[in-house]
């Protein structure tokens, strides 16, 4: 636990309890180019999904079929940094912008191992993100596409997704949520017998040793996005909190969107 705990304190600082009002958030990042530019400000703002992939004839890249769909080949762009997700492993490298191209400047990835389908796409995915790639956003703001040809004369186009930042205009707060094993019974106006998680903050030391509770358990009444929680099993789990400007009628401000799992288990 004290292995996990320095872990999670070295990638995120701990934040306000889900009751405490939330700092104000700056407004969502939006665009009214007709056509956004292949620049760092446009890549970094969204998550890219392959949504299609073909080859010089205009036939399916067989060897990238398992890259669509519900389990997209997925990428992200910091910085200079590019980080390739959706395979087996996760992959990262280096990037270069010039007019009409990108250039991505080695990829590394971690090395555990999944199902032979899923190995293999993280070495197709890399085959061709290698090297100099013709490159294009086409559309605008609210449904941008990320053209890249490759070397080989393949095409992969991916469909930008607004990030976070994007969707809530500035950073997420760090914070950790201790989950509960059993949910308990709320009200919620559109949903009959509804249950709620019950979560409290937790905080850790310098040396990343976990505190008592500051505070007692809470109902958490919206979801807490990317966790599927488990009834009868207990999680502390680090999630990024974001102000929503524009928040449903009935529903909370503040938004929860998972970033680790730090602990789970019976």
């Amino acid at each position: 636990m004290l292995a996990v705990s320095v872990l999670a304190l070295a990638l995120g600082a701990c934040a306000q309890a889900p009751n405490e009002p939330a700092a104000a958030g700056h407004a969502p990042v939006t665009s009214n180019r007709a056509t956004l530019a292949l620049d760092v400000a446009t890549l970094s703002a969204y998550g890219w999904h392959l949504s299609e992939a073909v080859d010089g004839q205009g036939k399916p890249v067989a060897a990238l079929r398992a890259g669509l769909g519900q389990q997209p080949l997925r990428l992200s762009f910091s910085g200079t940094s590019l980080n390739v997700s959706g395979g087996c492993n996760a992959q990262f490298g280096g990037y270069t912008l010039e007019a009409g191209a990108l250039t991505v400047q080695g990829l590394a990835g971690t090395m555990k191992a999944c199902s032979p389908e899923r190995m293999r796409l993280d070495t197709e995915i890399a085959a061709r993100l290698k090297g100099r790639l013709a490159a294009e956003v086409q559309g605008g703001a609210e449904a941008p596409r990320l053209r890249l040809a490759t070397a080989g004369g393949d095409v992969l186009v991916f469909t930008g997704m607004p990030t976070p930042e994007t969707r809530y205009g500035g950073p997420g707060k760090i914070v950790f949520l201790e989950i509960a094993p059993e949910r308990a019974a709320c009200s919620h106006p559109l949903i009959p017998d509804h249950r709620c998680l019950r979560v409290r903050e937790r905080r850790y030391d310098a040396s990343g040793v976990i505190q008592q509770p500051a505070a007692d358990w809470q109902l958490l009444y919206q979801p807490i996005e990317g966790y599927a929680h488990r009834d009868g099993e207990h999680a502390i789990v680090r999630v990024k909190q974001y102000t929503d400007p524009h928040p449903p009628a009935d529903g909370s401000s503040r938004v929860y969107i998972l970033d680790l799992v730090v602990q789970r288990g019976r």
